[in-house]
């Protein structure tokens, strides 16, 4: 969000030069910091197809709102039997999250909805998942430049069908022949050219700690890292016993991993999520990062498995986030 200069007034009294100069450095260094932006908060919906909308989420308005679309995959159906696995079309993507609820027109209602708050909703959709129809969302490619020409074309028209803002990197399987250097260059001149084509001002990445996704992501990092904005590490991959010191040593490996980028803390509220979860002492990891300076924001897997417990834990999650401001309680 722009900040907003400070309204200066004639006065009888011309105000001191000293006192002129303070006024000027703090409005430069707010501008500078970016301290207009809310804390942020994400969360994925859409993949497993249980009826939750937009406005199904609580959203306060002490943060800024990312809702992530789960998922665009470079698969299709089998077209001759429906039973068998999806097949890989080299880049060409098909929406696969929950289109009844989540259409075009959800996506605009969702972003006008807190208009009236200031606050900032936007929406992104992410690529690949862990499964395609029962099958792994594996990375396939014939080649860089075929995977960017049509990955670029078919997401280009789902960005602009929706209107969505960003993506979200969330290939999980990879194939023999798409080493990480394949992948990197796949992705990351995807995310560049969605970037120059001015239909993406946002992008993430959302690794776990796998010794192949980490290979891929990382060299996807050393040489794309200046093109994502976020990491949503899956720190929910983690064993279920974390403990609070664990969590935060794994947050300074992580970070140290993709520097320069924000990391982003992370839980489930699915039965498959482990790690730290938010009523083991996340809450607490997350205090000493903000008492750190290091708590970029918080993200949730997922609203799907949110709404049966009426999104408990999204909503400690964002007051927390919040802090003082005032909000839903």
């Amino acid at each position: 969000m722009a900040s907003r200069s400070p309204t200066v007034t004639a006065m009888a009294t011309p105000l001191p030069f000293s006192f002129l100069l303070a006024v000027v450095l703090f409005a430069t260094a707010a501008t500078a910091s970016g301290v207009a932006r809310r804390p942020l908060f994400r969360e994925y919906i859409g993949a497993e197809f249980k009826n939750v909308t937009f406005a199904d989420v609580p959203v306060h308005p002490g943060v800024d709102f990312d809702f992530i679309l789960s998922f665009a995959i470079d698969y299709v159906p089998n077209p001759t039997n429906a039973s068998a696995p999806a097949c890989p079309t080299d880049g060409r993507f098909l929406v696969y999250w929950d289109e009844a609820n989540l259409t075009p027109a959800a996506v605009a209602a969702a972003k006008r909805r807190h208009c009236s708050s200031n606050v900032v909703v936007r929406v992104a959709l992410s690529l690949g998942g862990d499964t395609v129809n029962g099958t792994n969302a594996t990375f396939r490619a014939s080649s860089v430049d075929a995977w960017v020409g049509n990955a670029v074309e078919s997401l280009t028209t789902i960005l602009t069908t929706y209107g969505i803002d960003g993506v979200d990197i969330d290939y999980e399987h990879f194939g023999d022949r798409e080493t990480p250097e394949v992948f990197a260059e796949c992705v990351g001149r995807l995310v560049r050219a969605l970037r120059a084509l001015g239909v993406i001002s946002f992008a993430s990445v959302a690794p776990f700690a796998n010794p192949d996704v980490q290979a891929h992501y990382g060299e996807l990092w050393r040489r794309y890292g200046d093109q994502f904005d976020y990491v949503n590490f899956q720190f929910y991959a983690y064993a279920a016993n974390t403990t609070v010191a664990e969590f935060l040593g794994y947050y300074d490996e992580q970070s140290r991993r993709y520097g320069g980028g924000k990391v982003l803390v992370g839980f489930g509220t699915d039965p498959e999520s482990n790690g730290l979860g938010p009523g083991k002492g996340f809450f607490r990891a997350c205090r000493e990062l903000r008492r750190q300076g290091r708590l970029h924001g918080v993200f949730v897997w997922a609203a799907d498995n949110s709404v049966a417990d009426g999104f408990r834990y999204e909503r400690v999650a964002q007051r927390f986030l919040a802090g003082a401001a005032p909000g839903f309680t």
